[in-house]
């Protein structure tokens, strides 16, 4: 879209110093019009399949569809095309992604003077703009597939000319419906825009004191750094209940004042909301959390806002959403949204963001130990341990797929040629279910044999599989609607010990992403960015 953008711009100065932007021009506004979409390009009818709406190709099309006539310039349409271009705004774009100010002034030039030079000019800019944000609001701003090669998530593709559907929409309901048409609606995307509104409105007020880090907080201690703590919760307590922030401490020498019970809990809390130890110790993570600037918070929600107009299109009422910077799978169901926490990989080892289809689950899995995690973790511990592979249930296959006696393998060589495979029970590191979607990743949801771990706060802890806390809930969801599914069912399968695999009664869609900021039960929750993944996109979301 960029280069067609720039040809738009300099079609508008070219034509407007051809006609002579200061000077009365005879002849009607159409023609204006007409010869500035000359000068940009072809007003052939645009293709079908388009995963972008182009301003080069919208923008003649759409004038020559409407005998050059203008579109923009009566007072309603105007309104509403403002109007929506702030709702733009207030969705995590920038003012100048839409030219907003230049727009408006070249609006108040049109209507205060009425040259057909200065009408075509405001109109070409008013439409590219429009052309701008149905495209940004419908595919994202930022191309996901140029960050990530495995990208295969499914982007919408346009069945229809653009150019033909703004004109109907102009002509009956207007621009707003049309938008209001294409926006999202998934709950969690209005309420990441509401949580947009408050953080800008904060980080423009200047946002929130730095919290001195020079030393450790605890709990009972007496220091300069408890007064801005205070009131750094306190803001943010406020912003999250929507309310009125509290004044900022006075300028001038600090007082000392007391880390007691009240601003421990108050402590917790935040250290939950940011993924951290819930201790009230104030130490390295948590003050990297208090001082991250309001403007910071303002980009993380911006990000998540974009990443979901990648995913969230095209979705039914019933799909389960992995955020893996979270650590947290959600089930959704209409207005329905049953929630877990979540094991998902580490920073070395990271859960791949991918759209997929959940068609069967597996109950007593075995598990293949992948060739990674066999030669860098497990070649290691047998060695050391020569019970290690009976106490954990593994069985040695050969290159044929057959078993063979562990006794036999020579573990000492750097690659002994062999697989693992860890047989059904309390000890298999899959634990009692799994859930599939086959993918080239090898990733999918799981119970696990080590529950402990759903009790941290930090838990991006796997090889990239998803572990699921409460695992057999969510088999209950997937299973809802199956006539032969039952809790006696599941227990008779469980007490057998064989691994037996159950279709679901439909396709449950899986999305697999990475949120750092989202919403959950009002409030926002915030995480760092351990995979490293928002900064390029930011960057791209900015230019």
């Amino acid at each position: 879209m960029r280069t067609g953008v720039k040809r738009l711009a300099a079609a508008v100065l070219v034509s407007v110093a051809v006609m002579g932007f200061g000077g009365a021009m005879a002849g009607p506004v159409e023609r204006e019009i007409e010869a500035m979409a000359l000068a940009l390009g072809s007003t052939a009818q645009s293709e079908t399949g388009q995963r972008e709406i182009e301003t080069e190709a919208f923008v003649p099309r759409f004038y020559a569809l409407r005998g050059f006539a203008p579109a923009w310039m009566a007072p309603d349409a105007a309104e509403a095309l403002f109007r929506e271009l702030e709702l733009g705004v207030a969705q995590g774009f920038q003012e100048q992604d839409f030219r907003l100010a230049e727009l408006r002034a070249f609006h108040e030039r049109a209507r205060e003077r009425g040259a057909p030079e200065d009408i075509a000019a405001y109109e070409f800019l008013a439409s590219d703009a429009a052309a701008r944000l149905l495209s940004f609001v419908i595919f994202g701003k930022v191309d996901p597939t140029a960050f990530d090669k495995d990208w295969n998530f499914d982007r919408l593709v346009l069945q229809q000319d653009p150019a033909e559907v703004v004109n109907a929409y102009l002509a009956n309901e207007g621009f707003g419906a049309l938008m209001a048409r294409v926006t999202l609606g998934a709950a969690q995307y209005r309420d990441l825009v509401t949580a947009l509104a408050r953080y800008r409105e904060v980080a423009a007020a200047g946002g929130w004191p730095r919290v001195p880090s020079e030393h450790v907080l605890k709990p009972g201690d007496v220091a300069a750094a408890v007064e801005a703590l205070r009131y750094r919760l306190a803001a943010e307590a406020a912003l999250n209940a929507g309310q009125i922030l509290p004044e900022a401490p006075a300028t001038g020498e600090p007082a000392a004042w007391l880390y007691d019970a009240n601003l421990q809990e108050d402590v917790k809390v935040f250290q939950a909301r940011h993924g951290l130890e819930a201790d009230g110790v104030i130490g390295e993570k948590t003050f990297q959390a208090l001082n991250r600037t309001a403007a910071e918070r303002v980009d993380q929600i911006r990000l998540s806002l974009e990443r979901a107009r990648w995913i969230m299109r095209d979705l039914g009422a019933e799909y389960v959403l992995v955020n893996i910077a979270g650590g947290r799978t959600y089930y959704i169901k209409g207005d329905d949204v049953w929630t877990t926490r979540s094991v998902t990989g580490s920073q070395y080892r990271q859960t791949p963001v991918f759209r997929d289809n959940i068609q069967y689950m597996e109950i007593n899995p075995t598990w293949t130990v992948p060739r990674s995690i066999f030669l860098k973790d497990k070649l290691a511990r047998i060695r050391e341990d020569p019970g290690y592979l009976e106490r954990g249930g593994y069985v040695v296959k050969n290159a044929e797929g057959q078993v063979i006696p562990a006794q036999t393998v020579n573990w000492a060589a750097d690659n002994p040629g062999v697989t693992l495979m860890q047989t059904p029970g309390p000890k298999n590191a899959l634990g009692r279910v799994k859930f599939m979607f086959p993918n080239k990743h090898a990733v999918y949801l799981h119970d696990t044999d080590n529950p402990a771990l759903f009790q941290r706060n930090e838990r991006n802890l796997s090889s990239g599989c998803v572990r699921l806390e409460h695992p057999f809930e969510f088999a209950n969801f997937l299973m809802e609607g199956a006539p032969d599914w039952n809790g006696a069912r599941l227990q008779a399968i469980l007490d057998s010990g064989k691994t037996t695999r159950i279709d679901l009664p439909r396709p449950v869609p899986v999305l697999l992403t990475y949120w750092t900021a989202w919403v959950e039960a009002g409030t926002v929750q915030f995480r760092e960015d351990l995979y490293g993944r928002d900064t390029a996109v930011l960057e791209a979301l900015n230019r």
